[in-house]
């Protein structure tokens, strides 16, 4: 099941930020998390751990978490706790200038500001190679990307990535808007 979600304020938010001013970096990205937290995300939209929060458990520093594999974000549902049922939220990423980091950084969050980035995407060995925009299947998501569907994940080339996966991480709530939630099983071994 697909939900379609609109956050009463989010939009503006999101519109009338500063991310929508750098040039365009937008994608449509997962995000999983337990179901016990669909409430509180819904209501208060994703958020940042405070800054009083340990760091450890946040690979890149404290951010929002986001994956182009659903299959990533799925393993964040921990749906073996739920038969196999998890929800999973599409969002609409503005991630301007990216670092890339083939391994852990806790202080990547810090760097990046330093530096006058706006996310950092861990590089992963396995993503999609290609991009489309996403206009083709809603035309209110023109001019955000997402993985061509027509192909599929594929080795990344980086020998020395840490990570399986591609990650993304927004340094500030107001990158980040909700689009779509998905109701999914999973199988569960």
């Amino acid at each position: 099941d697909l939900f379609r979600i609109e956050r009463q304020g989010e939009r503006k938010r999101f519109d009338n930020s500063e991310f929508s001013k750098i040039p365009s970096n937008r994608r449509l990205l997962w995000h999983g998390s337990r179901a016990t937290n669909l409430a509180g995300i819904l209501s208060q939209g994703l958020r940042i751990a405070p800054p009083e929060a340990p760091v450890s458990g946040y690979m890149f520093g404290k951010g929002i978490y986001l994956a182009d594999s659903s299959s990533k974000s799925a393993t964040y549902c921990y749906s073996i706790n739920t038969g196999g049922e998890a929800l999973l939220i599409l969002c609409e990423a503005a991630l301007g200038a990216m670092q890339t980091l083939i391994e852990a950084d806790y202080n990547a969050g810090t760097k990046a500001k330093k530096n006058g980035m706006h996310s950092t995407r861990g590089q992963g060995k396995i993503g999609p190679r290609r991009w489309v925009d996403a206009g083709i299947v809603d035309p209110s998501l023109e001019g955000v990307e997402m993985p061509n569907p027509k192909a599929r994940l594929s080795e990344s080339g980086i020998k020395d990535t840490k990570l399986h996966y591609n990650e993304y991480v927004c340094y500030d709530v107001a990158q980040v808007r909700l689009r779509y939630l998905l109701y999914v099983r999973i199988k569960v071994f």
